[in-house]
């Protein structure tokens, strides 16, 4: 009986940190979202541009900021589906 209480304890404590890992990925994924839009917006492709035929500059920047959208939109419904996890096996544990 009293192995038994441990090992829920320390299952427990991997859920929590397990928790306390999303929070963090989640945090730096926000900072990641700021520094990244805070940086390509001020990017000026004009410059850049004036030296080639065409826009490939701008065009490259505008395909980089399309990518960036998709995966800054899935990222947080893929932590979202991680949490609802952890939380039915708690539920599951009860």
């Amino acid at each position: 009986m009293k192995a038994s209480i441990k090992s829920f304890r320390e299952k427990d404590k991997a859920e929590f940190q397990m928790i306390g890992g999303i929070v963090a990925i989640l945090v730096t994924l926000i900072i990641a979202v700021v520094v990244f839009y805070n940086i390509a917006g001020s990017i000026d492709t004009t410059d850049i541009d004036s030296g080639f035929d065409g826009t490939p500059a701008a065009n490259a920047t505008g395909s980089v900021m399309d990518q960036a959208a998709t995966v800054f939109t899935i990222a947080p419904i893929i932590a979202i589906v991680i949490v609802a996890v952890v939380i039915l096996r708690y539920v599951g544990q009860i």
